[in-house]
């Protein structure tokens, strides 16, 4: 997406025009979670014993179909409630047939919440407009642009007095059906994120969640749908057609929005040895993972600046901080962006220096949507290098050569680049972090960020088997080397020997120039 170069030519442009707009008055009332739905039949995929106050479980969703077959399979079979929340619900296929099949749930008399960042909704305005037009359906917009909505270039323009408080962002992803079952990690309504966008798509992580987790991630929900950060949809765009209107033109832009992900499914099992959900709802209980999850999610107030100081000991990151320093054994970081502070890299060297292994897995430049990224978390390689981590970068080529990330639906990978996005922390071997917070010094201080902190040996060797393989299969090792030993190297591990890379691989001249040119005028803060 260009985070950081789009907003900074937004911005500019923004400054060469006049006025600002302020927000409309709230038009809202204060909406709570609805009690579980024992009824529901996701009810009766629920393993027996698992009861109110006997801890929760959990299923990893590591191949994308799966993570979209599990959501649309929860759509068609709730009966009570959605409550659906992403930093990104895009207006291209994937968000399409999603929104279709919520339409399709809201007909059925199922109440709809959806709650959504603004910060890219002006490509997928009628989208959103057309399916709060259907009954049941609520959506509500997260610190919203006042004015210009239809362009970026506007949003921006007409927002000049606003800028600070327009740079936090929601950036949590959450999704709950009838009370029973949620999912988390860290993937958005969007085709990269499911593997259908031809030129780049991500490599990413969710958890299907069931038990006393879920009422701690609804009371979240219902935390920001109540903020007072959140605003009506119908309150920022009074002037909308009809509900008619709108609802014919939704039906217009998703009747040809399908996601066939069953054709391709049948007897097939991911990485991990899971089925699709839609093909297991035949055979209750579903086979899940036991144990303990303790949900944590930022304050919403972190939008005005609250926490911004990273001290906050109630963020994600506070807890994430708090839960390397305690270990002992091994730590497992994998990271799509991940720019340290002085803060986070002497946590880092005080791991290492208590003769804990660290290992970390994230983006080259080349795999990076973010090359500022990139470019800031270089400045600190060679001193996370030199503290004795190992380090992984993801390559596009290497990665293009395995079939193991390519799901069940098609090769994609082959034609286009593949991108870390998962957001994974093991420690000890025991303790499972994953949802929507990356490491860097956007979500610690600026974005609001959900996490889960899952107490689970089982899980936690899941989740390394496949970051292992995906480290085996599509990464550059990291090293120190050179005529001076000190030189930063990435060495591909072929089976006829390595081949060493002496400057970024893979990486565009265009690219290069670009973050020669702007990062030095980028604080790490930004990123």
């Amino acid at each position: 997406m260009k985070r950081c170069l789009r907003w900074l030519l937004l911005a500019t442009f923004a400054l060469a025009l006049q006025g600002c707009a302020p927000l409309a008055e709230r038009q809202k009332t204060p909406g709570t979670s609805l009690p579980a739905a024992m009824d529901s039949p996701l009810a009766a995929l629920l393993p027996p014993d698992l009861v109110p106050g006997s801890g929760s479980a959990f299923r990893p969703l590591a191949f994308s179909s799966y993570s979209m077959d599990a959501r649309l399979t929860l759509i068609r079979e709730a009966r009570q409630s959605l409550d659906i929340q992403y930093y990104l619900l895009a207006d291209d296929l994937t968000g399409r047939a999603f929104l279709r099949a919520v339409r399709d749930a809201a007909v059925r008399g199922v109440r709809v919440r959806i709650l959504v960042d603004d910060l890219y909704t002006a490509s997928n305005d009628r989208l959103l407009q057309g399916i709060a037009a259907y009954p049941n359906v609520q959506v509500r917009l997260f610190n919203p642009f006042p004015a210009g909505r239809a362009f970026n270039i506007t949003r921006w323009g007409l927002s000049l007095a606003d800028l600070a408080r327009l740079n936090h962002r929601m950036h949590n992803k959450l999704f709950i059906a009838d009370g029973v079952f949620a999912i988390a990690g860290g993937r958005n309504i969007a085709d990269e994120y499911f593997f259908r966008n031809p030129r780049g798509n991500f490599i990413d992580f969710d958890l299907l969640v069931a038990g006393d987790a879920v009422p701690d991630l609804a009371a979240s929900f219902d935390r920001y749908w109540n903020s007072r950060h959140v605003y009506t949809l119908d309150a920022l765009e009074p002037d909308a057609p009809k509900a008619e209107a709108r609802r014919e033109e939704f039906e217009q832009l998703t009747a040809s929005a399908t996601m066939l992900f069953e054709a391709h499914m049948k007897g097939a099992r991911d990485f991990l040895n899971y089925g699709p959900l839609s093909l297991d709802l035949a055979h209750p209980p579903l086979r899940m993972l036991r144990g303990a999850i303790r949900v944590v999610a930022d304050n919403p107030e972190k939008a005005s600046g609250e926490g911004a100081s990273g001290q906050d000991p109630t963020t994600v990151i506070s807890h994430i901080t708090q839960a390397l320093g305690l270990a002992r054994d091994h730590v497992l970081l994998a990271s799509p962006y991940f720019v340290p502070g002085k803060a986070a890299l002497q946590g880092l060297y005080d791991v290492r220096k208590s003769g804990v292994p660290v290992t970390l897995v994230t983006n080259t430049m080349a795999s990076n949507d973010e090359p500022f990224v990139s470019a800031a978390y270089g400045r600190h390689r060679r001193q996370m290098l030199q503290m004795g981590m190992q380090i992984y970068e993801v390559s596009p080529r290497i990665l293009r050569m395995d079939s193991t990330f390519d799901d069940s639906f098609g090769a994609m990978l082959g034609t286009s680049t593949g991108r870390l996005h998962a957001k994974m922390i093991v420690i000890d071997h025991q303790t499972t972090v994953v949802g929507s917070m990356n490491l860097d010094f956007r979500s610690s201080r600026a974005n609001t960020e959900l996490g889960l902190f899952v107490d689970s040996p089982e899980l936690a060797a899941d989740v390394t088997a496949l970051v292992d393989e995906l480290r085996s299969v599509g990464t550059y090792r990291m090293r120190l080397g050179g005529a001076s030993g000190r030189d930063v190297q990435w060495v591909d591990d072929q089976p006829d020997g390595e081949k060493v890379f002496d400057a970024e691989p893979e990486i565009g001249i265009s690219t290069l120039l670009e973050v020669w040119l702007f990062s030095p005028f980028i604080g790490e803060d930004l990123l």
